[in-house]
């Protein structure tokens, strides 16, 4: 299928990659339906593309590049939307607001997408308790912009996207 983007011009994408948001994401519930692009290989960070709106993408990472010590914590209830029964599949990565000082970037740590790699479905949750922030300010030393490699998204079923293992279900 053909997806317009205003950032990328017309973008070739497989339905097999779109990524389903049932409740949409906090702030856009009326677009549900996503995928991820890795433009010019610029990794650890990745853009998460509305099919439905051609303005709308996101700057999203794995946390525990930046932030090792991420935890999150969801009911089981929390996930039922995306047929989630256990971590198994399940990967988190979260929004990233870069500003003109590529030194003052920050990740929504409270607002964390996890997304089925199963069903290619995925949801925001809102994390109310703890000190996680929307705006936690990314660790990037001004001596060297070299980022830490090690995110790869295969056009397969699977994401590996990263910090399965933050992911607690109570």
């Amino acid at each position: 299928m053909k997806v317009n983007s205003t950032r990328f011009g017309k973008l070739e994408v497989k339905e097999k990659d779109i990524l389903t948001f049932p409740e949409g994401l906090v702030g856009f519930s009326s677009c549900k339906r996503f995928f991820i692009y890795n433009k010019e290989k610029s990794l650890p960070f990745f853009w998460l593309q509305s099919v439905e709106d051609p303005k709308l993408a996101f700057v999203i990472c794995d946390p525990l590049i930046f932030f090792p010590e991420y935890k999150v914590s969801a009911r089981k209830a929390e996930l039922s939307i995306i047929e989630a029964e256990n971590i198994a599949g399940l990967i988190i990565c979260v929004i990233i607001s870069i500003s003109r000082n590529p030194f003052r970037m920050t990740a929504n740590l409270q607002g964390p997408l996890v997304i089925n790699t199963n069903n290619r479905k995925g949801k925001q949750l809102v994390l109310v308790e703890g000190s996680y922030t929307t705006r936690h300010m990314i660790p990037i030393k001004k001596e060297s912009l070299e980022l830490p490699k090690g995110l790869f998204i295969p056009s397969e079923k699977r994401i590996e996207i990263g910090a399965v293992n933050s992911l607690v279900l109570t």
